[in-house]
């Protein structure tokens, strides 16, 4: 099998490479940024939601083990979160849809925990999954 071949399979390969962005330092995302997975630095990065809008979506993983500070991602005025984020050792941390604007990922915060936000207008959904729980996992505030 010859050169077309291996251009067909190297297009499918990247075409399901995930659009991503790496922050690390104190970001506000962009609606061009919806859909991206969002690398997170570990040290006290705080990364700044637009204003919801229907479909917007991003992945936020922390990109290395929790450092000396916390990281955050806060929706702006209004526009909670709502869902619950899984933990490896404790309960879900739940989100109410009512109070809850900020995600902060605490001092047992590790590589791969991770939030995935969708919005649809008015709430932004958050599911997600961390090593360790609690306060110390990924909190609700």
């Amino acid at each position: 099998m010859g050169g077309k071949y291996n251009d067909i399979i190297a297009n499918k390969i990247q075409i399901k490479k995930v659009p991503s962005k790496i922050v690390t330092a104190d970001a506000t995302l962009s609606a061009g940024d919806s859909g991206k997975m969002i690398l997170m630095g570990a040290n006290g990065v705080d990364i700044t939601l637009p204003a919801a809008e229907l479909g917007m979506n991003f992945k936020i993983v922390l990109n290395a083990d929790y450092s000396t500070t916390a990281c955050t991602v806060v929706a702006v005025a209004g526009d909670f979160f709502s869902g619950a984020v899984t933990a490896g050792d404790a309960a879900a941390e739940l989100f109410n849809g009512t109070s809850h604007l900020t995600a902060t990922f605490g001092s047992a915060s590790q590589l791969g925990d991770h939030i995935d936000i969708v919005s649809n207008g008015t709430v932004w959904f958050i599911g997600g999954f961390c090593a360790d729980g609690g306060a110390n996992g990924i909190a609700a505030s």
